[in-house]
């Protein structure tokens, strides 16, 4: 999703559009050239969108876990028309990654009535609900691209602040916002 609207903005074609998912996840997890052997790591993926990106576009990687830094972070981004790519994960899952394409009822210093705007590749998955839909049910109710492309349930939804971050669930970065965006 990421790739498509990136190619969009520029509008220059390059070959990660027309990438498959399985052929992207292929290159982040198991080329030679990643940075990082750690699966589905941030390094692998800022990596990826560099390779295909840069220049014109610099990618970074933030982390924290104040919620007022993650979120005028988010609206930064978004402001300047820049998606942001979230790690999420919920009881079932370690992982899981979501895209912020748009924000509303923000006022800053006040996260608790703002809500994301988010592309989610796993459909019915949410972090914030003890969803059963993972793993192969993943699927079900299908996936979203940036390009509208295919419509189901993960297209814009709607997530708090809370659901753009690293849940309870995980002992090591419980409460963290990491985020992948990109600037010219």
């Amino acid at each position: 999703m990421f790739a498509k609207y990136l190619e969009k903005k520029i509008a220059i074609p390059t070959a990660a559009g027309d990438l498959g998912i399985q052929e992207i996840w292929n290159a982040i997890n198991t080329s030679k050239d990643r940075p990082s052997k750690e699966r589905n790591s941030y390094q692998n993926m800022r990596w990826w969108l560099a390779k295909y990106f840069t220049p014109p576009f610099e990618f970074e990687i933030k982390s924290t876990k104040d919620a007022d830094e993650a979120i005028d972070n988010v609206v930064g981004h978004i402001d300047v028309a820049f998606p942001v790519m979230v790690s999420t994960n919920h009881e079932w899952t370690y992982g899981h990654i979501i895209l912020v394409i748009g924000y509303e009822e923000y006022a800053p210093e006040s996260c608790s009535s703002v809500r994301f705007i988010c592309h989610d590749p796993y459909g019915k998955f949410n972090p914030q609900l003890h969803s059963k839909d993972y793993g192969k049910r993943r699927l079900q109710g299908a996936m979203c691209f940036w390009s509208g492309g295919e419509v189901g349930p993960g297209k814009a939804v709607s997530y708090d602040y809370q659901g753009i971050r690293r849940s309870r669930f995980d002992k090591h970065s419980a409460g963290t916002y990491f985020m992948i965006s990109a600037a010219i």
